[in-house]
């Protein structure tokens, strides 16, 4: 089998918002305005000198020999998806692949791969290879957003974004670890309540409860610091769990002492407490979601 291994800039586009689009107009009207989407990222990547692999589903996965180039269309494509219903999960790599049989192959594709699932609709993260890659001066164009673990690696990596809206509030980067457990025993069943304002849902086991600006998000928080998809409550073998994926972070109190910062990590619930996105729960202008576990 023919292979070839070069160094190249990897991205990886994901459209999102096509599910209440196809709900709200049909699917033949949804399925031409993602089939356009889809085109016009396949034309940004080719104007740039990119190189088309595959689309799969809603996604379009494509090469640069510069990582100057692929930054210059993923600013395009960010930039063109604002103007319409539809956005783009977006990452960025770059180091060393494998092309065979018209695909691509490595561990550069994978972490590309989980930098597009980890990314909010409508953001880019990029990693820490792409950023050294690129030139002094096209660096100015990003900034660090905080170092991120990811499934099957050890290590965890600065990762960087485009410049937007959700720009963080503050510049601290919270240190984390990650937990593992395991059980042999059947989990618990348990549901967990969370309340803000006169808005009010229960989650139960692998159900998702949303937060954030969005009118999509299960419950809505209308204010500037917080993000369009800011956190999702969960409950996953009988352990509730916020999965936080916000650029200006959570707050996170189970006592009136005990207040800790997250941002883009999962952190295990006990009993009941309360979350202040963005902002200190002890700010007049914090917005409080109440929170509690219930057994059986």
């Amino acid at each position: 089998m023919e292979q070839e291994r070069l160094l190249a800039a990897v991205l990886l586009a994901d459209v999102v918002g096509s599910t209440p689009l196809y709900e709200r107009i049909g699917d033949d009207a949804a399925l031409q305005q993602v089939s356009d989407c889809l085109d016009a990222i396949r034309d940004i990547v080719a104007r740039h000198g990119g190189d088309f692999i595959h689309s799969k589903g809603d996604d379009v996965l494509s090469l640069f020999e510069r990582p100057e180039a692929a930054l210059r269309a993923v600013c395009q494509i960010s930039s063109q998806l604002t103007r319409g219903p539809l956005s783009a999960r977006i990452g960025l790599h770059f180091g060393a692949i494998i092309r065979a049989r018209g695909a691509v192959f490595g561990d550069v594709v994978n972490v590309t791969a989980r930098l597009s699932t980890t990314a909010n609709p409508g953001e880019v993260l990029i990693s820490q290879s792409f950023f050294e890659a690129l030139s002094a001066g096209s660096r100015n164009a990003l900034r660090l957003l905080d170092k991120m673990a990811f499934k099957g690696k050890q290590e965890l990596f600065d990762v960087y974004t485009l410049g937007s809206d959700d720009r963080p509030l503050s510049t601290h980067i919270a240190n984390r670890g990650t937990i593992i457990e395991r059980r042999s025993a059947p989990p618990p069943q348990i549901n967990l309540v969370i309340r803000y304002g006169d808005q009010l849902r229960s989650c139960r086991s692998n159900e998702f409860v949303t937060i954030g600006r969005s009118p999509e998000c299960n419950i809505v928080v209308q204010r500037p610091w917080v993000s369009r998809h800011h956190a999702t409550f969960t409950i996953s073998n009988g352990k509730a769990w916020l999965i936080e994926r916000s650029s200006s972070g959570t707050f996170v109190s189970t006592g009136p002492d005990h207040e800790v910062f997250v941002r883009r990590e999962d952190i295990l619930l006990f009993g009941s407490g309360v979350i202040s996105p963005g902002r200190r729960s002890s700010l007049g202008d914090a917005q409080i979601l109440h929170y509690e576990i219930i057994s059986g």
